[in-house]
């Protein structure tokens, strides 16, 4: 026995606490005697006690239901009036027990006086519901039905208008139902009193309207509007004695029952006054042999508790230092009681084990770290390394495009051209899918352009469209109204691609639609509704959760007959993610689909799109760089060779390559260039260490250095930034990206 409870803390606690109990117990037969006086006394408390108690919640509960029925009014939900019912009938069982207990001749009168005030407000719910039901079936079925019928009429005259001013005065006439229904609505149901004015002006005008003369159906509306004024009128009394009965006569009850319940509250805590003085004669007497115990049992208590404080509390304290330790990274921390056979010993053990878990778990942490930087690393060389040879095909195509070919050798080079563009999209794809998994993407926020935004979608993809036979329209709400408004421009236009993009993929007849409404409040707050709905092939339900996910597409079959990576609404989900918005779907098989989102923002003065921008910034038609002098840094071959055939495409005077930045860095020293395009990765002086040696030159403090490079990362335009360059054109170019630069930085020059 004694082995057992050497291993166990809780039995230590527990026999220590026995000598306690043991002490108590003794006490207790002493003192007997003693307490039954006090006993009987408590007894009586106790009864008054309860039944105060009892009256103050029989209160609460009084109150608590005129609560539910003034709910009860506004919702008439049958839950709320059995939650009533079963409140109602818990209070009379509570108040027809207090009847039980040995009360006096005046409690008694007031408890019967409370249960008379309670059969009454039964009495009360029983016509609560009839009152409501007849409340509800004039507002919610007889107006309802007028209103609709009157609506149909007048639907059924525009059917049979020949004019369009007739069909104007018949949808004012509709609006005006609308609006009397909605205002009547609010009046009798939200007891919103000045709609009343209104119902009654908007009658007004209706019974004064003449439709077409008397037509049969005018005179039919006419007749309705008669009805409707019938009903409402006789809908206000009935919700006049329906309020009337919850906010007067019921309430009236529940105050008066309040008054007299604390008046017998009072009442009753007199009553316990006296009993209280009665007692605590013998309480005092009681009180001086229990102080003599109670002395006896602190000092034996002290004593416990510096037997814990030693064998207990002082090892858990030292366990807690070495868990605290552990968390703040330092496992070098020993563990101690690890030999211990109790409880102290198994948590000392378990310290231990948590200390080898953990630095396990910091080696795998680290190489986790290793893993991601070698993947961050590789998907940059992997850029590197795709997008130049890419630079030579795209470049060399389009070059080649510009020269005269047979029919047959331009279908080729367009099949070239659009297959290395394709493999493009899916590079770019991948890698955003990396930035956004990495946490690299920022979003900027700039003013854009609604309605130019959407134009420029508009005419991209025009041409998918009527290749198809698809109708695309893209629709503003509201229209003929310039919107603007802060954001990412690149990102939504990327997002809206992707959704149009899709859904002409996936119809083959009908209609593709771009909608957008805007709602703007009172501080300039805006809500963007974007939607892209289709007559396409649809989405099963049990597919649209995997639509989201990296490289899948809802079917694989969908993968085999329309092609695609399955990414582009993986990163048009993480891109709303970023913008605090949800990409939702609707869909159905065979019917269609439709692809939403909302966008929080902000309304701003006009903006100019990135295309309008564009535009004016490279209208060159006219541009002549015949006395410009551009150096080219570029170790390439392949790509000297296309950057140069774009130059000597778009007229430059000079051109002079070099093949690493050592060289380009000597060639700036010999000679000076209004120009320099500069790649990142170059054998012996790489693109930034060559820009920072040209920048320190007095001729090239202000030339502009555009970096002509394959990394596309947003580290490496910050290096670029950085080390001075002032642009960054990525690799593969194209001719028109090619002479944006040179039109934007020639005049700077």
């Amino acid at each position: 026995m004694l082995l057992s409870i050497s291993r166990s803390i809780a039995a230590k606690v527990a026999l220590a606490f026995s000598f306690v109990i043991v002490t108590l117990v003794v006490s207790y037969i002493v003192m007997a005697q003693r307490l039954d006086t006090i006993g009987v006394a408590m007894n009586n408390v106790t009864e008054i006690s309860s039944n105060t108690i009892s009256i103050i919640r029989i209160n609460k509960d009084i109150i608590e239901m005129q609560r539910d029925v003034s709910v009860y009014s506004l919702s008439g939900s049958d839950a709320v009036f059995e939650k009533i019912d079963e409140n109602f009938q818990d209070i009379k069982i509570r108040l027809d027990s207090l009847s039980a207990f040995d009360t006096s001749e005046v409690e008694s009168q007031y408890i019967s006086s409370l249960a008379l005030l309670v059969d009454e407000l039964g009495h009360n719910l029983e016509g609560l519901t009839s009152l409501y039901k007849s409340r509800s079936t004039l507002i919610d079925v007889v107006l309802e039905d007028i209103y609709h019928t009157a609506i149909a009429e007048l639907y059924n005259l525009n059917q049979m208008s020949n004019s369009v001013e007739n069909e104007l005065v018949l949808v004012e006439e509709m609006n005006k139902w609308h609006t009397l229904h909605r205002n009547a609505w609010l009046f009798l149901s939200k007891k919103d009193y000045h709609k009343r004015k209104q119902v009654t002006s908007t009658l007004n005008e209706i019974a004064s309207s003449r439709l077409f003369g008397k037509s049969e159906e005018s005179l039919r509306v006419n007749e309705l509007a008669k009805e409707y004024r019938k009903y409402f009128l006789k809908s206000i009394q009935v919700n006049r004695n329906y309020f009337n009965l919850v906010n007067v006569v019921m309430s009236g009850n529940a105050i008066e029952f309040s008054t007299l319940a604390n008046t017998l509250r009072e009442h009753s805590q007199l009553r316990l006054q006296k009993i209280k003085e009665r007692a605590n004669e013998s309480i005092i007497t009681t009180e001086n042999i229990l102080n003599i115990l109670s002395i006896a049992i602190i000092l034996y208590l002290i004593f416990l508790a510096f037997f814990l404080h030693v064998h207990i509390t002082k090892a858990i304290t030292l366990l807690t230092d070495s868990f605290s330790r552990f968390l703040s990274g330092d496992l070098s921390a020993s563990v101690h009681h690890i030999n211990r056979k109790d409880e102290i010993g198994v948590l000392a053990q378990a310290a231990s084990r948590f200390r080898d878990m953990s630095i396990d778990l910091d080696k795998e942490k680290q190489a986790a770290i290793q893993m991601s930087k070698v993947k961050s690393e590789f998907l940059a060389n992997m850029s590197h390394e795709i997008r130049t040879p890419m630079n030579g095909i795209l470049g060399m195509a389009s070059q080649l495009s510009h020269t005269d070919l047979v029919a047959p050798q331009r279908e080729m080079l367009n099949i070239i051209t659009s297959s290395g563009e394709s493999l493009l999209v899916i590079i770019n794809d991948i890698l955003d899918v990396s930035k956004i998994e990495a946490g690299k993407i920022e979003l900027e926020q700039r003013p854009i352009d609604l309605n130019a935004l959407l134009k420029d979608i508009e005419l991209l993809f025009n041409g998918q469209a009527t290749a198809k036979g698809i109708q695309l329209s893209v629709r503003t709400c509201p229209t003929n109204q310039n919107i603007a408004f802060v954001g990412d421009e690149t990102r939504i236009k990327q997002i809206l691609m992707n959704l149009l993009g899709n859904a002409i993929k996936f119809t083959d007849h009908g209609e593709v639609a771009l909608t957008t409404h805007a709602e703007v409040d009172s501080n300039d707050k805006m809500t963007l509704l974007f939607s892209v709905t289709d007559t396409g092939i649809g989405i099963d339900p049990d597919n649209i959760e995997k639509l989201f996910g990296a490289f899948a597409q809802a079917d694989t079959s969908i993968t085999r007959k329309f092609g695609g990576t399955g990414l582009g609404l993986t990163i048009t989900s993480q891109l709303l993610s970023l913008m605090g918005s949800e990409l939702e779907v609707e869909s159905d098989v065979k019917k269609g689909s439709r692809f939403f989102f909302e966008i929080e923002t902000e309304q701003c003065s006009q903006a100019v799109s990135d295309a309008q921008a564009e535009k004016s910034d490279t209208s060159s038609e006219n541009a002549d760089y015949s006395n410009l002098k551009v150096l080219v840094a570029e170790d390439n071959k392949t790509n000297q060779i296309v950057v140069k055939g774009f130059l000597s495409k778009l007229k430059v005077g000079s051109i002079t390559l070099a093949e690493d930045g050592e060289q380009a860095i000597n060639i700036c020293k010999t000679e000076v260039f209004d120009l320099i395009f500069m790649d990142m990765q170059m054998p012996i002086v790489d693109g930034l260490q060559a820009t920072l040696e040209i920048k320190k030159m007095d001729d090239y403090r202000h030339v502009p250095i555009i970096a002509l490079t394959a990394n596309v990362f947003e580290d490496d335009k910050k290096q670029c930034e950085e080390a001075g360059m002032c642009d960054f054109l990525g690799k593969p170019i194209n001719l028109k990206q090619l002479e944006c630069i040179l039109e934007k930085w020639s005049r700077e020059s």
